[in-house]
């Protein structure tokens, strides 16, 4: 059984004092299966992910001191610091469940505002080769970061998931108990166990990219034969088939297609593959459009996985559960205090904006002084006694209600 994340303490770091993220189920205290950290910049939505990803182990990370995280792999519960790693030469035996999480996939998705813009990486595909795949299979790493700066290593791992396809069948054709066996028999038995990624993944990013009316040409893929040959898989237009280079698709686009590509490569949409996923503001670049359901893309790709979350959009936010998100606040002395949501899941994302996220009115300045005046018609109309000054005031009062969609009975603060 996986390691689960169920709480982090993190004392006298940055913008935390005292502070604890308990990460489960109020009522059960099992670990939560998705979470999503909000709140104002500078709260510590990243710090406390950066403190994550430095408990999970990565080498030569480290974080405060005084932060602690408590795993458990449904059994038994253990802490650590966060500056600890437990896979490097600490003078200690490594317990069995510090082996447990050496095991467990860990990504980190950091935001792409951090990272190196795609168009300076890549013009044709992902800068790779099958030599470097075959390295990266004698020796696979569990630690994994993700993003644009590491499309490179999303590109070998595909290559590499491709070539130990074809090696295991070659294996399987010259097992002695398949020596009498047809071919088509022999294909039937291993193809249905061992899907073909290429397929996976084209199935998985269709349904995103047909949105821009793109999809992944799965039939013109080349696969590498040679050690210095790349994959070539390209993207094309729904219609007329014309190809498109990935450096001269939309930024959004591109960065999300990336992201859920590599993180799919890891745990091929498998609810049995458990892990951990670390994914800091999914909704850069992105329209709303691909918003309302971008949580549904992380989980299909990761299923069996535990995701936190950090966004600034309501509309990412409103797919959690109120139990599932953690609303990071200024005390006014200057710490952070954690509070968990109110909205429930599904509600409208500016419901979730007022009551969440705690902004006060979702009207610009100029919206909130039409509506004073629109409070103010409305007084004066119910007052005035001259018939053709009230007929004046009634039509400013009537402009103003469809411009701005006001109802006399809305409630909108000051």
């Amino acid at each position: 059984m996986a390691v689960k994340i169920k709480n982090l303490a993190i004392a006298n770091y940055r913008q935390f004092r005292d502070v604890i993220f308990d990460f489960t189920e109020p009522t059960t205290g099992v670990p939560l299966r998705r979470v999503c950290l909000i709140g104002g910049n500078g709260t510590g939505k990243s710090t406390a992910l950066r403190a994550l990803w430095a408990a999970l182990g990565p080498p030569n990370l480290s974080i405060g001191p005084e932060t602690v995280a408590e795993f458990t792999n449904g059994i038994t519960s253990w802490c650590r610091e966060a500056n600890l790693n437990p896979f490097s030469e600490q003078g200690r035996p490594v317990t069995d469940l510090e082996l447990e999480l050496s095991r467990t996939p860990c990504l980190n998705c950091r935001p792409d505002s951090e990272l190196t813009p795609i168009g300076k990486q890549i013009t044709d595909v992902p800068d790779t080769n099958l030599n470097n795949a075959l390295g990266s299979l004698k020796a696979p790493s569990n630690r994994i970061e993700v993003g644009q700066d590491s499309i490179a290593a999303f590109w070998t791992n595909l290559i590499a998931l491709i070539k130990d396809r074809e090696a295991g069948w070659l294996s399987f054709q010259k097992l002695p108990q398949n020596k009498d066996r047809t071919v088509r028999e022999l294909e039937e038995e291993y193809f249905a166990s061992h899907p073909d990624i290429l397929k996976e993944l084209a199935d998985f990013w269709n349904v995103i990219l047909e949105r821009a009316s793109l999809e992944f040409d799965y039939e013109g893929a080349s696969v590498p034969i040679q050690l210095t040959d790349n994959l070539k898989a390209y993207i094309r237009l729904r219609e007329g088939k014309g190809k498109i280079a990935y450096a001269d698709l939309s930024t959004g686009i591109r960065h999300f297609i990336f992201r859920l590509g590599h993180i799919f490569t890891v745990f091929r949409g498998d609810p049995s593959q458990e892990g951990i996923i670390l994914v800091d503001e999914p909704e850069n670049s992105l329209h709303p459009d691909f918003l309302f359901d971008l949580v549904s893309f992380y989980e299909q790709a990761a299923p069996g996985a535990q995701l936190f979350m950090a966004t600034h959009s309501p509309i990412v936010a409103a797919q959690f559960r109120p139990e599932e998100r953690f609303i990071l606040e200024f005390e006014e002395s200057g710490g952070v205090s954690i509070r968990r949501g109110v909205s429930p899941e599904g509600d409208d994302p500016n419901d979730v904006l007022l009551r969440d996220f705690a902004v006060r009115t979702l009207y610009g300045k100029k919206g909130l002084e039409q509506w004073r005046r629109f409070r103010e018609l409305d007084r004066k109309i119910q007052q005035e006694p001259d018939s053709a000054i009230r007929r004046s005031l009634m039509k400013e009062y009537m402009e103003i209600g469809r411009t701005y969609n006001f109802a006399p009975e809305h409630e909108i603060p000051a």
